[in-house]
């Protein structure tokens, strides 16, 4: 990630217009995730990042604010901050998933692994205000890599999207 320049309000600027398109969305993602209350960064790009935008908020929901500073044509900047209110930590639910594929909501005392003819697993790090219906229809018709019963909501949203391994791999 380069930090290029500081921002007015003495924040990052991180300007990824040199580093490679595939590692752009990881790095920004972490750099959002890695926010205290009521900090930011300003983001610096050759393109509208809108892509970037929708990502965010299917992650982060309210607990991360997206603020145009200059839209193009050449540049790009957008302010990522995390507001001191909307913050609440990041939650996780208990998912069983049967046979067929088909996921239903379990109790958070629940034990992971093999039970009543099915898998239950943890899906972790869901962002503020998810619901357990958004969480359920992203699992419809997973079936978990072997022994992996702790699976990260970004790699459910990453599967959504159309990425190469489902949103499983590494």
């Amino acid at each position: 990630m380069q930090i290029a320049e500081q921002s007015t309000a003495a924040e990052p600027v991180i300007d990824v217009q040199s580093i490679p398109p595939h590692q752009r969305h990881p790095l920004i993602l972490q750099a959002t995730q890695d926010l205290a209350p009521g900090r930011g960064f300003v983001l610096v790009n050759d393109h509208d990042p809108r892509p970037l935008s929708l990502q965010i908020q299917a992650l982060f929901g309210d607990a991360v604010s997206w603020t145009y500073q200059e839209r193009g044509p050449e540049r790009w900047r957008v302010r990522i901050g995390r507001p001191e209110s909307g913050t609440a930590p990041a939650t996780s639910l208990r998912v069983r998933i049967g046979r067929g594929g088909q996921a239903s909501a379990v109790a958070a005392e629940t034990p992971l692994g093999v039970a009543g003819g099915g898998l239950v697993c943890e899906i972790t790090d869901c962002p503020p205000g998810t619901t357990a219906e958004q969480v359920l229809d992203l699992m419809q018709g997973v079936i978990p890599p072997a022994g992996q019963l702790h699976l990260p909501y970004e790699r459910l949203v990453a599967r959504r999207s159309g990425s190469c391994c489902g949103g499983m791999c590494g």
